[in-house]
């Protein structure tokens, strides 16, 4: 009898000691698992972190990039409708030049018009971000979309670029090139300080009364003048997008 109660008691001793290491297992495993948490926490964390610096940093750049071009297109935007203003001037004195003009009034309007409005299309940040999948990454759906729609209403603004570049390679300067002299137009065209250095001899015969005599320079007058109201309205939503756009940015930079 009294070796089956000391049986039974190394078998209750046994079954304890058993028990001990048991919940000390269980407890490493528990504190292994945290570590782990923690460290999968801690590492999210400094992804996180890291990633919106990332934004950060490229909201910043399309800040600077989109400010760029808003002054670009401001400066488009008043050389365009200055050039429409020009054009009204222009058709007054054609109507009227046979009592007399000024030549160099009409140099100076001539000249205006040669301007092709030439617009930097080249955006390497924005297709930096599209070629990457760095869209993706932008939160805010309205910027997203805004700055996804941007190349379309770049290129409707370029199509009229390659127009003027054209009338003026093809049209409207060899139109000029029969009665006048060249370089006293580009002396008179002051875009950006893009100008030839005045006061050069001209040897040029120049007939001021027949270009203005010309039918073709008052249809290609009417010609420039709805291209430029067509441009005037497209450059206009270039610059109220990429004045919404800046203000988005501002909103996630804050």
């Amino acid at each position: 009898m009294i070796k089956f109660f000391r049986k039974i008691r190394q078998q209750l001793l046994s079954e304890n000691k058993f028990s001990r290491y048991l919940i000390y297992a269980i407890g490493e495993i528990i504190l292994v698992m945290i570590g782990i948490l923690l460290a999968l926490q801690v590492n999210n964390w400094s992804e996180n972190r890291k990633g919106l610096e990332r934004q950060k940093k490229l909201y910043a750049n399309l800040k600077i990039d989109f400010q760029n071009r808003l002054n670009e297109l401001d400066g488009f935007y008043n050389a365009k409708n200055t050039a429409v203003e020009n054009i009204t001037r222009l058709s007054v004195i054609i109507s009227k030049h046979e009592s007399g003009f000024e030549e160099s009034e009409v140099t100076e309007l001539l000249g205006s018009l040669l301007n092709n409005f030439i617009f930097n299309e080249a955006f390497e940040l924005l297709e930096g971000i599209f070629n990457t999948g760095q869209i993706n990454d932008i939160r805010n759906e309205k910027l997203k979309r805004k700055l996804i729609e941007w190349p379309q209403l770049v290129e409707e603004m370029l199509e009229e670029q390659r127009i003027f570049e054209s009338d003026n390679r093809n049209k409207y300067g060899p139109l000029l090139d029969k009665y006048i002299s060249k370089r006293k137009l580009y002396e008179k065209l002051n875009f950006r300080k893009y100008t030839l250095p005045k006061g050069t001899p001209v040897s040029l015969k120049e007939d001021y009364k027949g270009l203005l005599s010309d039918p073709l320079l008052e249809n290609y007058l009417a010609q420039k003048e709805l291209l430029l109201r067509i441009s005037i309205v497209d450059n206009k939503n270039l610059i109220e997008s990429a004045k919404e756009i800046i203000a988005l940015i501002d909103e996630q930079s804050e």
